[in-house]
This record gives C-alpha cells, structure tokens and sequence, in this order.
C-alpha cells in the first residue's frame, strides 16, 4: 500500500468565461430587490426596542437597513404621534393628488353617467373649464403652448377617471351578429305568414 502524498496539487483556475458565466447566472437567480415596507407598529416596536444603542448596533440586531433605522429616529417623534391603524404602512400611503378638486369632478362623473349622458374626457374638461378657471390656469402655466396643455390636461382627466373606477363602457353584452338577426327575422316572419293565411 503506498501512502497519499501530504501535497495536493491546487484545482485549475477556471476561464474567465466560466467566471462571466457564473457572476451572470448569480444575478439572475437573485432576482429582483423589492422594497420593504414596515408597519407603524413594527417601527414603534424597533424604536422602542433600539432605544440607547448605536446605530450599526441597532440594525444588525433588528435586522433593518441603517439608513432606514436612521430616518426612523429622525421620524421618531412624528411616528409616535401618529394616530390611525397600526397595519399602516406609512403615514401618507400614495402620491398627493394632482386634482384639488377630486371628490367635486367624481360627483360630476356620477351625475353624468346617471343622466346616461356619455363621459368623456372633453366632457370633464369643459366641467373643469366652468367651474375651476383659476385651477385651469395654473396648470397651463408650465405647458409649451396651449395644445400641448389641453392634450395634458386630457391625459390628466382620463388617468384620474381611471384610478376612481370609471372605464369606458361599451355595449358589448347587446351586440348581436348579423346573421343571427336574419335568422330570427326569417323565422317571425314565416310564423307571421301562417298567422295571417291561416294556417295556424
């Protein structure tokens, strides 16, 4: 029996092709990074819990980024004052509405679809024009010209009619193929003959 030499030789460098491969396929197997999000409650626990420690000390106890935890301290006083449900994400979820108007224009929205009249976005532009002149004004201020801002304003109008629940209705359920209207018209039409001869 001979005995296995002490020396092991070293595995070959891979090529660096093999390496670009490697790297490549790591980062598709990560996937996308999602953004966290925290709960007041979690916040106030975190808080509360890495009260008296260091920064770095906090994060890697608690699991959370340091940036987040250092606006969380920076925030502390507005997250503690915060009054509303525990299950909040944040203090304002959302973006602020671009239409100071909102709760007015959908109960414009409403009463036109009420009145089975056809909502558009034209429509809720002249709505917009009546009534909110100076708002109107304001928003044409930063456009390049007048049609630049009117085709803005549409964009703005249908988007907001959109993010409320108003899509364009079509009538879809009431059309009928015209072969079958034929049929339907062919077979009255025979049963009103033998009606009227008779027959029946």
């Amino acid at each position: 029996m001979e005995a296995a030499s002490g020396i092991e030789e070293p595995p070959d460098e891979p090529s660096a092709s093999v390496v670009t491969l490697q790297a490549i396929s790591a980062q598709i197997s990560a996937g996308k990074q999602h953004r966290k999000h925290y709960s007041m409650k979690k916040k106030r626990a975190v808080l509360r819990a890495t009260e008296g420690m260091s920064e770095r000390e906090a994060a890697r106890t608690q699991g959370i980024p340091r940036w987040t935890l250092n606006d969380w301290r920076k925030s502390a006083d507005d997250i503690f004052d915060y009054k509303g449900s525990e299950k909040t994400l944040s203090r304002t979820p959302g973006r602020r509405e671009l239409v100071p108007f909102g709760i007015e224009l959908i109960t414009f929205m409403k009463d036109t679809r009420r009145d089975s009249e056809m909502l558009t976005a034209k429509t809720m532009a002249s709505f917009v024009r009546d009534v909110y002149p100076d708002w109107l004004e304001s928003n044409i201020q930063g456009k390049k010209d007048t049609a630049t801002a009117y085709e803005s304003l549409l964009r703005l109008l249908r988007r907001f009619a959109y993010r409320h629940g108003f899509v364009q209705r079509t009538p879809s359920g009431l059309k009928v193929n015209c072969s079958s209207i034929v049929g339907v018209d062919a077979v009255l039409s025979y049963w009103a003959y033998k009606c009227i001869n008779g027959a029946i």
